[in-house]
C-alpha cells in the first residue's frame, strides 16, 4: 500500500467501495412495472397494421439490386466494346451458323463424292477426314456402318 501511495497519491486516496447498485426501493414494484411494459408491448404489436408495402419491399430491393448490377455491368461494355467489332462478332456467327447447316445437310454419299472428285482444288489429307468423322459421328456409329 505504500507503494501505491508513493506512484499515485490521488489513486491512493480513493475509496474502496462498489461503485454501482441500484436505487433503493427499485425491487419493491418491480413486479407491477414489468407487468404494465408487457402489456403496453401487446398492445402496440396487436395495432401493427398489415400493410402492402411491407411485403413488397423485399421484391422491389430485389429488382432494384438487379437493375443496378445491369447497368454497371452493360455500361462498361457498351462503351467499351466498338460497334464494329459487335458486328464483326455476329457477322461471323452468322457465316459459322450457315457452315453448320450446309454440313448437317450433307449425307454420306455427297461427302464421299466431294472427296472423288478431282475438279476440287482442296485436297483433304487423312487427318482432316479423321477429324471430320470423329466430330460428327459416335463410335457406335462408326462401328454400325463398318459391320455393314
Amino acid at each position: 500500500m505504500e507503494e501505491l501511495k508513493n506512484i499515485a497519491p490521488n489513486l491512493s486516496k480513493i475509496k474502496k467501495e462498489n461503485a454501482f447498485g441500484t436505487p433503493k426501493h427499485y425491487f419493491d414494484d418491480f413486479s407491477a412495472r414489468m407487468q404494465m411494459q408487457l402489456e403496453a408491448e401487446k398492445h402496440v404489436a396487436d395495432k401493427k397494421e398489415f400493410k402492402i408495402i411491407n411485403l413488397l419491399k423485399p421484391a422491389l430491393g430485389l429488382a432494384a439490386s438487379f437493375a443496378i448490377i445491369f447497368m454497371l455491368v452493360y455500361i462498361p461494355l457498351k462503351t467499351f466494346i466498338p460497334q464494329e467489332q459487335v458486328i464483326q462478332t455476329t457477322a461471323s456467327t452468322d457465316y459459322n451458323d450457315q457452315f453448320e447447316t450446309i454440313l448437317e445437310e450433307l449425307d454420306e454419299s455427297s461427302f464421299f463424292s466431294l472427296l472423288d472428285g478431282n475438279d476440287s482444288e482442296v485436297n483433304f489429307s487423312d487427318d482432316d477426314l479423321i477429324a471430320y468423322v470423329s466430330t460428327n459421328f459416335s463410335a457406335y456409329e462408326i462401328y454400325e456402318y463398318t459391320e455393314e
